[in-house]
């Protein structure tokens, strides 16, 4: 009897082990759940007047999410893209916006290029409580057009007339006339030199506005008085090269500064004499020989980047000096996700808060140098270069330190409720 006993418990005693072990065996050899992917939206101008800028900031940030995802992601999370095209226009840019996030359930946005549709898109960004970065550069998208769901990790209109109007006042010419493009951004970088010329003892005598496609700016031109010694102009791609055109033209007297947008995604070698001698103020070198480091080499690496900033295989030139903030977006926000345990958009706040008064230090995931996004307005501040067009290249004349563009906040963003 107690043989029995002893060899029932033996009996019990295998089987539960084999129970056990078995189940074990099932949890380690049964697929995992998957894990939850974070999802990024991109309100990209495909197609339109800005598709240059859609196409450049798509490589980019493609390129900074496969970096991402192959180095294990963003807290163990893959990253996906959802993009939608903006088409260049307002309404469709909205539509767009909302599909990203009430249909994909994007969990972060990266907004078009395109200041119309930045400020469009704000209110729906709190509404909606996503977080959205946007690229575009009217100074009105991070002050009273924006709220506390809006972001910029690059700069605005404000801060580059701060950064180089003492140059364009001092160096360049003292008589000016300022020619734009007539919607958002283009008003926000007449009202800005304007604003600031005097200061240095400058004067704007006429401010000229001429809509998007336009062809033939000779109309426009006439209305430069005859005293003018410099010309300030926003436009940009096809606007850009009629306008440079018919300026040489008409007056090849003028010295030119410009924004880098107007040249951005075009090959100013082949504009010949049109543009040699003209300042254009940037925030990120597009070749080797205006700015180089470390950083920026493997930038131009992992993307497929030539010394020139033309797209390796393609030979296109890219806006890089705009679509590097699209690399930048990314590793601000695998800092950001990493650093505060973000989960979901339930985290956002502790996510925003983060980000209000974040220090960047030039690095692989900072290429373009330090910064910093201020808390109030949650407008990021640099450093910019100021090139010259010398042989059909450009030739670096000054580096512009962060402090020169730092300006006060008109709004504060912190007040508002989440």
């Amino acid at each position: 009897m107690k043989f029995r006993l002893i060899l029932a418990s033996l009996i019990i005693a295998i089987i539960t082990v084999s129970c056990i072990a078995g189940y074990l065996a099932y949890l380690l050899m049964a697929p995992k759940p998957p894990v939850k992917p974070i999802k990024i939206g991109h309100l990209a101008d495909l197609t339109g007047p800005l598709a240059p800028y859609g196409y450049s900031h798509e490589l980019v940030l493609s390129a900074a999410i496969r970096k991402i995802n192959a180095e294990g992601g963003i807290a163990g999370r893959p990253v996906e893209l959802y993009t939608e095209d903006t088409e260049t226009k307002v309404p469709i840019g909205v539509m767009r916006l909302r599909k990203l996030i009430e249909y994909y359930g994007v969990d972060f946005v990266i907004g078009s290029q395109h200041s119309g549709i930045n400020i469009a898109t704000n209110p729906i960004a709190k509404e909606l409580k996503t977080i959205i970065f946007q690229v575009g550069e009217a100074t009105e998208t991070t002050e009273k057009e924006g709220n506390r769901y809006v972001f910029r990790i690059n700069n605005n209109v404000r801060q580059q007339i701060l950064a180089g109007i003492e140059f364009a006042c001092t160096r360049i010419a003292k008589k000016w006339v300022t020619i734009v493009a007539d919607y958002a951004w283009g008003w926000s970088n007449e009202e800005e030199f304007k604003k600031f010329a005097p200061t240095y003892g400058a004067e704007v005598l006429a401010s000229i506005r001429a809509p998007l496609g336009t062809k033939d700016f000779l109309p426009y031109l006439a209305k430069i008085p005859k005293e003018a010694e410099g010309v300030f102009y926003a436009f940009f791609f096809a606007e850009y090269i009629a306008l440079v055109r018919d300026l040489y033209a008409v007056r090849p007297d003028l010295k030119h500064f410009a924004p880098i947008c107007a040249p951005e995604g075009i090959d100013v070698a082949e504009l010949g004499p049109h543009v040699e001698g003209a300042y254009y103020l940037t925030w990120f070198p597009r070749s080797v020989i205006e700015y180089d480091s470390p950083y920026i080499r493997e930038l131009r690496k992992d993307v497929g980047i030539d010394d020139w900033g033309k797209e390796i295989g393609t030979g296109k030139t890219l806006t890089l000096s705009h679509s590097w903030v699209l690399w930048e977006v990314m590793f601000v926000l695998k800092k950001a996700i990493e650093e505060t345990g973000w989960k979901d958009k339930a985290d956002n706040p502790k996510l925003i808060k983060y980000l209000e008064g974040l220090e960047l230090k030039e690095s692989y995931w900072f290429p373009q140098g330090d910064k910093f996004i201020r808390a109030e307005d949650h407008q990021a501040f640099m450093r910019h270069f100021i090139v010259k067009v010398e042989k059909g290249k450009f030739k670096l004349i000054e580096i512009v330190p962060i402090e020169k563009a730092i300006y006060p906040p008109e709004v504060d963003y912190t007040k508002e409720p989440f």
